[in-house]
Order: structure tokens, then sequence, then C-alpha cells
């Protein structure tokens, strides 16, 4: 009996009466699931679009108000005091870093030695403060519980002791000399260990024996410092005349949004009492139009005593490189301070052109949408919530995203593949039944469970180990931020390896055996039919495989948010591979983080839905690419 003579109903039967069947049912039952999730998408699109496109044309508003009232004018300045604090602060590193480089092994005693007692404290601080607290003059505590506190302590206090941390630096006696000092220390003593202090006493005396030889350095990088000072000030007096400026413009703009929603409550409104009264109200909220021209008369006064002040600054400067060391001794010193040197030309330069900024700058220069837009997809900054000016500028985050992938994909991709290979073509039976289920596992580990192992046990490893005195010619080493661009992206590979793992697996699976056996029978080995044949046959399937990981990386949100950092800066490229021991922020981590803080409906809270519609597509082409690498692959 055929499947169709199955599942026909006989003559009469209700189904047929009423124009249905069972195979009409579950065919309709299939298309109704497809079509849902199809109109979801629909929807899904359809919200972030209007919750995200209203932002430029409030994103534009805040920018004209930023020019009216004159902060834009204020920030040219701001700009170039910017970049000499920076400046200086380079070269303070730099000064800092020779000194502590001379004086390497001071600090890693002192270090240690503080870290040991640390550790000590750390773990019986509760139990002494119980001791100390009910020991105090005043207080009469019960001698059965002070025996169980005192107790407790000892045991606590043993249990410290034997696990301290590793001190390598410190001389097997002196070690032995510490423990002892914390050993035989009164509960209620508050000093430090003497060897802490004898070691913290070394290092302050090895700083200044090589602070001694860079005083002209010091006195240079002082100067320096100080000639930004009249152009910090002249800064802060006009930031309270743009502030008060534009607080006005703020409230008026509420006013107004506030006599809008009146109007058209009064517009929908069926009661002819209810109508005139929500009028009334719209009228009476009817905002003055605040009085910019004669604050930005008064800042415009001050454009000659601004252009005065800058060549001031530019003259202060162009002598200091001169005065500066041609090098130093410790090679991280001499790195800021050739970064120094190759900021220092354009620091100039911008000096040199902020007197025709100043005089060109107009603040009734309209504001345009693409101004927005612009400042939106190039801006620099991400800077919310703020007193002076909010900024939405993408590179940041956008940038965060992308060395993190970088990091993930250069892990993923030949763990992934090259497991995927091994198990399709050389892994025994026995190998491929516990390999392949054992990659796929990790899928299942929830990644908020990956976030506390990074900030938990992983980025702890690897600060300490990047400590080491053998591993101190890797770039970037000792890293100063456990949580940072590497940490994470090397998470997020533990999480696309099965991804990239069992679509790699698939597409070698599919290859045809006759291309195999082919191979085999014209004499090619196992390894040059694997790598000549099966590989470059599957290359569409695996290159899909990196696309749909490279798309799981980019778009997980947990692991970011936990090991990245959150910090909202371009990664500082002057350091080279360093640069992936810095935090950073990602376009997902950034969303996580601030929608659930920002009110309905704000410039910010848009912000945030553009955010996600930029993700959305870019997630959308790399999926739509790898299914173009698939297809490619079955034809």
């Amino acid at each position: 009996m055929s499947q169709e003579e199955k599942t026909a109903r006989p003559p009469g039967h209700r189904f047929q009466k009423r124009g249905l069947s069972f195979d009409g049912a579950i065919k309709y039952f299939f298309a109704s699931n497809a079509g849902l999730t199809i109109v979801i998408l629909i929807l899904i699109i359809v919200f972030l679009l209007k919750e995200g496109l209203g932002f430029f044309p409030g994103y534009r508003r805040e920018l004209e108000i930023y020019r009216v009232a004159g902060l834009e004018f204020v920030d040219i300045s701001r700009k170039n005091l910017t970049a000499q604090e920076q400046l200086t602060s380079l070269l303070n590193r730099a000064y800092f870093a020779e000194i502590n480089g001379k004086s390497a092994r001071e600090i890693r005693r002192t270090q240690e030695a503080s870290a040991l007692f640390n550790a000590y404290t750390d773990q019986i601080g509760a139990t002494r403060d119980l001791v100390v607290n009910n020991t105090q003059e005043g207080s009469h505590p019960n001698p059965q519980m002070m025996a169980t506190l005192m107790a407790n302590y000892e045991k606590q206090k043993t249990k410290a002791l034997s696990s301290l941390p590793a001190t390598p630096h410190l001389t097997e006696s002196e070690r032995a000399a510490l423990i002892d000092s914390i050993r035989g220390r009164a509960v209620d003593a508050t000093e430090d260990p003497p060897l802490v202090a004898k070691l913290a006493e070394e290092y302050a005396a090895a700083q200044q024996k090589h602070a001694e030889p860079l005083q002209a350095v010091r006195a240079t990088i002082d100067t320096f410092e100080s000639s930004g000072s009249e152009l910090s000030g002249l800064i802060s007096e006009m930031t309270e005349t743009v502030t008060a400026t534009k607080a006005k413009l703020s409230e008026a703009d509420l006013l107004e949004k506030d006599r809008k929603t009146l109007l058209a409550a009064a517009a929908s409104a069926k009661d002819p009492a209810e109508r005139e009264k929500l009028t009334a109200e719209a009228h009476a909220s009817l905002a003055e139009i605040p009085d910019t021209e004669g604050p930005i008369q008064l800042l415009l006064e001050r454009r000659p005593a601004c252009i005065e002040i800058h060549e001031k600054l530019r003259q202060a400067a162009s002598g200091i490189p001169s005065q500066l060391p041609a090098d130093f001794s410790q090679p991280e010193a001499n790195r800021l301070l050739g970064v120094a040197r190759k900021a220092w030309p354009v620091f100039l330069s911008d000096l040199g052109k902020t007197p025709a900024e100043i005089n060109s700058w107009k603040h009734d220069k309209p504001v345009a949408l693409t101004t927005a837009i612009g400042s939106f997809l190039t801006g620099k900054d991400w800077v919310t919530g703020g007193e002076w000016q909010d900024f939405y500028g993408i590179l940041p985050l956008a940038a965060g995203s992308l060395m993190i992938s970088i990091v993930a994909l250069v892990i993923a991709i030949p763990t992934g593949i090259g497991a995927a290979i091994y198990v399709n073509q050389f892994a025994s039976p026995w190998e491929q039944s516990t390999i392949k289920p054992v990659i796929e596992f990790i899928q299942a580990i929830p990644s908020v469970v990956l976030g506390f192992i990074g900030i938990l046990v992983f980025g702890t490893v690897l600060r300490d180990l990047s400590m080491s005195d053998s591993l101190s010619w890797v770039p970037g080493f000792p890293i100063e931020e456990r949580l940072n661009i590497f940490t994470a992206g090397c998470l997020l590979a533990l999480m696309s390896i099965p991804t990239i793992f069992s679509l790699a697996e698939d597409a070698i699976n599919n290859v045809p055996g006759a291309y195999a056996e082919a191979s085999e029978a014209l004499g090619a080995s196992r390894i040059q039919t694997t790598f000549r044949v099966i590989i470059p046959a599957a290359f569409s399937g695996i290159l899909a495989a990196i696309l749909l990981g490279l798309g799981r990386v980019i778009g997980e949100t947990m692991v970011v948010l936990l090991v990245a950092g959150n910090r909202i800066k371009i990664p500082d490229f002057t350091s080279g591979f360093g640069t992936f021991f810095q935090p950073a922020h990602t376009l997902t981590g950034i969303i996580a983080q601030e929608l659930g803080e920002v009110p309905l409906g704000s410039v910010h809270y848009r912000a945030l839905f553009v955010v996600g519609i930029a993700l959305f597509a870019v997630v959308l082409a790399i999926n739509a690419t790898a299914h173009r690498f698939v297809n490619q692959m079955k034809h």
C-alpha cells in the first residue's frame, strides 16, 4: 500500500466534508510556521528602523545647540589643551619608565613582599576585625565567645600562611623572615612588617638615585606642563558662558516638545471642554526663545586673546623637543619618547592652524543631517551623560569589536578546521566518537559562565604570567589590565570553535567519496589526497564555516561585556602588538550596558538602536555571504 493510500481518508470523512485532509493540515502547519518566522523577522526590522531612524534628526538638533551655544568654539581650544596634556602624560610616562626600569629589581622585590602580606591580610581580615572590635575599650565580650573568636582567628591564620603567593625575587631567608614576622604579629598590629617597610625604603632610595641624572629632563617636562595653564584658565572662563546658554536652549526645546504633545492631545480629544483646556495649557507652556546673540558676541570678543595664547603655547612647545634627550636606556621609555616625538609636529601644526580656525568659525552656520550621519559613522568619541556635550561616534566600538574578532579568529580558525580535518580524515572511530562530542559540548556552556572564568581565572593567570621575567620580551608584557582585548578574544575563540568545527567537518564530509577513491587509485597518499583533493573540494564550505564563526564572534555580548574591559576609546596602536592587551568596548557590549539606563525615546536611546541596526546589517551580510559559499559548494 502506498503512503498516499495510507493517509487518504475514506469517503464521507468529516475532514473531507469540510474540504480538509490530514496531509493538508500538516502542510498548512509547517507553512504557517515558516510564514510566522518571516513575519517576526520583518517586525524586528521594522521595530529597529522605527526606533533608530529618529536618532539622526535628534542628534542633528543636539549638534546645532552645540554650535549655537558656542561649545564648538570652546572645543577648538580644548582640543589643543587635551593634546598638550596627552603629550605631557607621554613625557611623564617616559620619564618614570626610565627610572622604574633602572629600579626594576627594587620594584619587584617590594611588590612581591607587599603582595604576600596583602594576600595574608585579605584572608584573615574578617576574623581579625571580629577579634579587634570585641577587645576595644568599653566592650565587654563573653569570655567563651572571645575564645571561639581567637580559635577561628588562629585557624584562619594557619590557612592563610599555607597559601601565600610565590616571591621569586626574594631570597629564601628574606621570605622566611617575612613569614615569621607575619606569624608573630599581634592581632591588633597595624604597621607593615619590617621587611616590607625596608624594601619600600630601598625602592624610594633607588628611585631618587636614578632620578638625579634626569633633573634637566624633569625641568623640561615641568616647563611644558605649565605652558598650558593660561589656555586652561581661558577655557574655564568661556565654559561657564556657553554651558549657561546651552542649558537655556535645552530647556526651551523640552518646553516646545511638551507643547507639541499637548496640542496633539487636544487635536485628538473628543470632549470640547477637554480640548479647550489642553489648548490653553499648550499656549501657556509656550517657551521664550533664549537670547543666544548676546552671549555669543561676548564669546567672540575673546578671539584675539584666544589666538595670542595659542601662539604663546606654540612658541613654548616648539623649543621642547630639542631639550629632550635623544634616547633613554630603557626600551619602554624609549618607545614612549619616540611616540611623543612623532606626535610633536602634528601638535605644532594644529596649533599653527588654530588662529585661522578661530577666525573662520561661525555660530550661525547650519548643521546638515549628513553632518550628524557622518559624526556617527566616523566619530572617535562615544561620550554620553556628560555635562558638556554628548557625542555618538561608533568608531571606538567598531574598533573594539574588530580587534576582539581578529584575536578570536586567529585562534579559532586553525584550531577548528584542523580538528575537523583530523576527525574526518585521520582519526580512528574511537577518537571520532570522543573528540567530536567534546568539542560540540563547548557550545552548551553558557556565555556568562565563560565570562566568570575569564574574570576570575584566565585574566588573572594571564596577568601573573605576563609579569614573569622570562616573558618580558613579549610586546605589551607585563599587561596593566587583566580584562582586555586578548582575554575576550581567547574566550570568544573557545565559543566559536564548535561552530567552525561542525560546519567544516560537514563540508569535508560532503565531498563525494569518488574523489578520494580516484586520487588513491592514481597512487596518492592519504595526506596528498586530503590536502590536494578533499580540502580544495570542500573549500567553499570551509569558508562558509569561518564566516559563520565570525558572525558568532561579532554577535556575542555577555563575554565581551564581562571580560573586554569596557573602555570606550580607540586602542593606542602605537603600542604595536601590545595594543591587543588594552581594554576595549564593543558594539554589542554598549547596547547591553546602556540600554537599560537611558530615558525612553531620548537621543541616547535611539543611538543604541542605530548601533543595533549597524550590527544587524554586518551579521546579515556575513551570513548571506556564508550561505552563498554553501550554495556554491552544493553545485
